[in-house]
């Protein structure tokens, strides 16, 4: 029994992580993707090996395998046989799904890695631009940061933070650009748009349906999703000067665990009370770690302000969609691209459930449907709903109203 409670109370006070690492210490090549127990430094399972051969990538809408292109008997493109290879610094774990979702340097594209099987099996969101951006090799452009929030739904930011993705993760996936964050103004010099304070790092979310970025350089900003405004919270303490913050997780106690791409000195366990962090002590390998992931949520005993609409609560259709979202007049337009004509009901709804405005929309071909709110209606997030003649829910989706 002493034995057994000794065990019990080890695997409690472990805390695992995806890590993208290299293939040994104090290298810099972020090619590699490891399972880690972070109290210890025991690689507990081996996702990614940069070297590995045995692996098929996969397009991840229609689930076909992705075969690299050849011209005259010469490959011309790496991605489908080098799935890391241009390194890549932001992951979020999808345990819904047991998904690691991750978007390399260089490539604006999000692609995951399915944990259920032995052999790698990765997919890619094939010849869909994960940012709505011009120049991907752009510094300012890079998705350093990801994570699955608090609503089930992922969450990636560029560097220079001018584009928050919003990624659903059940079977008809959505990939939306919900743009900038914006300072709050309380921040003062302290922006997270700054290169300096704002910049790499990575990003956790809390239980009431908030991010928080905490950047390479230390600072933490806590993210309100249904404003978009990025709020400083405080600068991590206690850290080596040296010391990027590159990748963060929640550990089993509501500690957040940090690491480092630039070395490999160790891991720290930060206070987020304090916001002061403390070593922790590992007499195995400290990996260089680019970004780290978990399941992890932070205050987990806080409530949302606001009900967390969750994805299963929506119902994607790829013949309808919303412009702008967010939106920051009084109008939203319900696009229907010509496949799906009709009589249909389009309501706009609080989280509550409470229908707020109703209209009825006769479609027949591409048609953008205006929806005109009430003045004065409070920022924050709502429900766009369509239902068909037959009052049947054909899409639903968040509108953040600004």
């Amino acid at each position: 029994m002493l034995l057994v409670t000794i065990q019990v109370t080890a695997q409690q006070k472990q805390t695992i992580a995806y890590a993208i690492t290299s293939s040994e210490k104090g290298n810099f090549n972020w090619t590699d993707v490891k399972q880690i127990d972070l109290t210890t430094g025991t690689v507990t399972r081996s996702i990614f090996d940069s070297k590995q051969t045995n692996f098929t990538v996969y397009n991840a809408r229609t689930g076909a395998a992705l075969k690299p292109a050849t011209q005259n008997g010469v490959t011309v493109t790496t991605n489908a046989t080098s799935p890391v290879a241009s390194l890549a610094a932001a992951c979020a774990y999808d345990q819904r799904h047991n998904r690691l979702y991750y978007a390399p340097l260089f490539i604006n594209q999000l692609r995951y890695i399915d944990l259920d099987e032995k052999t790698p099996k990765i997919f890619y969101f094939d010849n869909e631009p994960f940012m709505q951006v011009t120049d991907a090799a752009n510094e300012a452009n890079h998705v350093t940061r990801m994570v699955i929030g608090a609503d089930g739904d992922g969450y990636a930011l560029s560097n220079d933070a001018n584009h928050l993705m919003r990624f659903t993760t059940g079977k008809k996936p959505v990939i939306t650009d919900l743009g900038a964050l914006h300072d709050d103004v309380s921040n003062g010099e302290k922006s997270v748009h700054a290169k300096t304070t704002g910049w790499g790092g990575d990003m956790i979310a809390d239980a009431a349906g908030n991010l928080y970025v905490i950047s390479a350089y230390h600072h933490i900003y806590k993210v309100n999703l249904q404003t978009q405004v990025a709020t400083w919270v405080a600068e991590i303490h206690g850290l080596p000067e040296t010391y990027s913050t590159n990748g963060a997780v929640v550990d089993n106690e509501g500690y957040l665990i940090v690491s480092s791409a630039n070395t490999a000195e160790g891991y720290y366990r930060v206070d987020m009370h304090s916001w002061t962090a403390s070593r922790i002590n590992i007499n195995g390998t400290v990996f260089n770690a680019s970004d780290l992931a978990n399941s992890n949520l932070a205050f987990p005993n806080d409530k949302p302000t606001v009900p967390l609409l969750n994805s299963r609560d929506l119902v994607r259709n790829g013949n309808i969609s919303l412009y702008p979202n967010p939106v920051a007049n009084n109008q939203v337009s319900v696009n229907f691209n010509g496949k799906e004509s009709g009589r249909y009901t389009i309501q706009l709804l609080d989280l509550n459930g409470k229908i707020l405005l109703e209209q009825i929309a006769v479609v027949n071909g591409i048609q953008g449907i205006p929806v005109l709110f009430k003045t004065g209606l409070a920022k924050g997030p709502y429900m766009i709903k369509v239902l068909s003649n037959s009052k049947k829910t054909v899409f639903t989706d968040k509108l953040l109203i600004q």
